[in-house]
């Protein structure tokens, strides 16, 4: 199955969403048939949290097995000049990549995070210039 994700980068914070079960996640979802990874990252986006993403970059590829499923998933980064609104989540938190695992995280998405930490000052400098 093919999912998808992004990390929101807002007044050099990342958003974290905080899912019904406690974990939280960068938002995301499934890619839909017929549907390309960009397409469906920014589809997820206004569904899940209302708002329209910009500046949508591809940031890292990984698998994960999740309920006996192959997961082939792709993480995005991006900006939004709007204001995310809460949907299907029970809570945003703005944060930065050394705080993510303050909260409960999942742990395959630990390579994600890894990345975010090590590039971190350069992404803040590119995005700066788009929002």
């Amino acid at each position: 199955m093919k999912v998808v994700c992004a990390i929101l980068i807002q007044n050099e914070k990342v958003l974290i969403a905080q899912r019904k079960n406690g974990f939280f996640e960068f938002p995301g979802g499934k890619v839909e048939k017929g549907e390309s990874e960009q397409e469906a990252i920014c589809r997820e986006w206004k569904e899940e949290c209302g708002i329209d993403i910009e500046n949508v970059k591809f940031f890292k590829k990984g698998k994960d097995f999740q309920d006996g499923q192959d997961i082939d998933l792709t993480c995005f980064i991006c900006t939004s000049r709007q204001k995310p609104v809460i949907h299907v989540h029970q809570q945003f938190v703005y944060t930065t990549p050394d705080h993510i695992f303050d909260f409960p995280f999942f742990e395959a998405d630990a390579h994600i995070v890894e990345k975010l930490k090590k590039e971190w000052p350069c992404l803040i400098e590119q995005m700066k210039q788009k929002y």
